[in-house]
């Protein structure tokens, strides 16, 4: 849920529960000061009349006291009925139409308190009872009974009154709470697609928000951090060509030292061949074999050693890998039908873009790719996968071959190791070096019958 949204709602149960407090409130202020002030006019009308009809109950004046009680009813539309005891406790004189009700006596009998009041529920709605004494001490009783109708009719008027006037305030106070959440975090959205801007390092950029007050200083703290980051992004990328091209050259200086290395045993060889020849007519065949296989050895050095140091200056450009892995099997079709090799590829589709160097990436690639297949010599499964591990990308490379043995397991990506015969021993070599120039991870895991290598470059690069 946006914010906006939660302001706005937060707004109207605001307005809906104070519009319900309020009114409830209001509704029984309404209803207690209506009962109060119709008890107490009850009170008065019953009083007047207990004086008016007080000489006719003297003399049992029924006319009199009849037509009293029925001008009274008359004049005040809230009386339901009235009706008088006599001296035996029995009805004297009533206003109801049809006969009073049987149980009369019980609604409201007076006992000790020359006045009583008493709400009543009949068939025709709520009723207050007020009876007093006619004379004290006597038995004549005077009852009035009101109608709570018009107050209930009144309280039903209110609470509807109340009910259209929430609705309007809630109508207003919604669009109102819209209007201002959308003033407000309009530019707290152009922030958070800001921040969204700086997370993709498009750095450099600036902001500009038409609200003043904290919301301004956050945007221009935001457009400092921009241009700030920009010129450490700047910073950094001279760095890290500056790193790569150190890294380079150390590994160019192990390269060339060990190739010096490699190429002395070779030479050597020729030497003292064509130190034999000086006495003899012509060289065998078996010592031109040897002559053009140590010719061959050294070709192979200086043709993997040219390729490595081509790359010391990177072309840096955004690439994807899943595309890259596909032309580097492109490469390997031919190799792959020969040895009877099944392909499994199991490439993600979240995988970022991310700069490298795409020529030396396919090499380190291909170089694992056929190490792969050199493991697998009568047929297996050849597994290519890619997938994104927090905030690097994992690249696997795995063959159902017969796995690198324990004991070699720690060297080989020593320049000049191998277990091939005629190999150089410099292709993990590259790849561990083309892999941590990218400032990435080559690792492994092997055992009989499956041997796993994984490639971790980071995306943010």
């Amino acid at each position: 849920m946006k914010l906006w949204q939660k302001i706005t709602i937060l707004n109207v149960g605001i307005i809906i529960f104070l519009g319900i407090l309020i009114g409830l409130s209001l509704r029984d202020l309404v209803a207690k000061s209506m009962r109060t002030e119709l008890t107490n006019k009850g009170i008065s009308i019953a009083r007047n009349l207990s004086d008016r009809i007080a000489d006719s109950i003297l003399l049992d004046d029924l006319y009199r006291i009849q037509e009293a009680m029925h001008e009274v009813r008359e004049k005040e539309p809230d009386i339901e009925y009235i009706f008088l005891t006599g001296n035996t406790r029995q009805v004297f004189a009533h206003t109801f139409k049809n006969g009073y009700p049987p149980d009369l006596l019980s609604w409201n009998p007076l006992t000790n308190p020359p006045l009583s009041i008493q709400l009543l529920e009949t068939e025709r709605g709520f009723v207050r009872d007020i009876g007093l004494k006619v004379f004290e001490g006597m038995e004549p009783e005077l009852h009035i009974g009101f109608k709570e109708e018009r107050i209930l009719n009144f309280l039903k008027w209110i609470r509807n009154l109340i009910v259209i006037l929430t609705l309007v305030v809630i109508g207003i106070g919604a669009t109102l709470s819209f209007s201002l959440s959308k003033l407000i975090t309009k530019p707290l959205y152009a922030l958070v697609e800001f921040t969204k801007t700086l997370s993709a390092r498009e750095f450099g950029k600036k902001i500009t928000v038409g609200s003043k007050g904290e919301v301004e200083e956050l945007a221009e703290t935001f457009n400092k951090l921009s241009f700030e980051l920009k010129i450490y992004k700047e910073k950094m990328e001279e760095s890290y060509q500056q790193m790569l091209r150190t890294e380079k050259l150390t590994a160019l200086g192990r390269l060339s030292a060990g190739l010096a290395h490699e190429i002395k045993n070779p030479l050597t060889s020729i030497k003292m061949l064509f130190q034999a020849f000086k006495g003899s007519a012509k060289p065998t065949p078996e010592d031109m074999e040897v002559i053009l296989t140590e010719v061959k050895r050294m070709d192979d050095l200086l043709t993997k050693f040219l390729s490595f140091a081509r790359g010391d200056s990177f072309n840096l450009k955004e690439i994807d890998v899943n595309e890259m892995i596909r032309q580097a099997i492109n490469l390997t079709t031919f190799k792959l039908r020969e040895q009877d090799i099944t392909l499994e590829l199991n490439l993600s589709k979240s995988i970022p873009l991310i700069k490298a160097d795409k020529s030396l990436l396919e090499q380190a690639m291909l170089n694992l790719v056929f190490n792969a297949l050199e493991a697998m010599p009568s047929g297996g499964v050849l597994c290519l996968s890619t997938n994104l591990e927090d905030h690097s990308i994992a690249i696997q490379v795995k063959d159902t071959g017969e796995g690198i043995p324990v004991e070699i397991q720690n060297k080989i990506f020593d320049p000049f190791f191998t277990t091939k015969s005629g190999g150089t021993g410099l292709g993990l070599y590259v790849v561990h070096n083309i892999i941590t120039a990218h400032e990435g991870l080559v690792t492994f895991k092997s055992k009989s019958g499956e041997t796993t290598f994984t490639v971790n470059l980071p995306a943010r690069l």
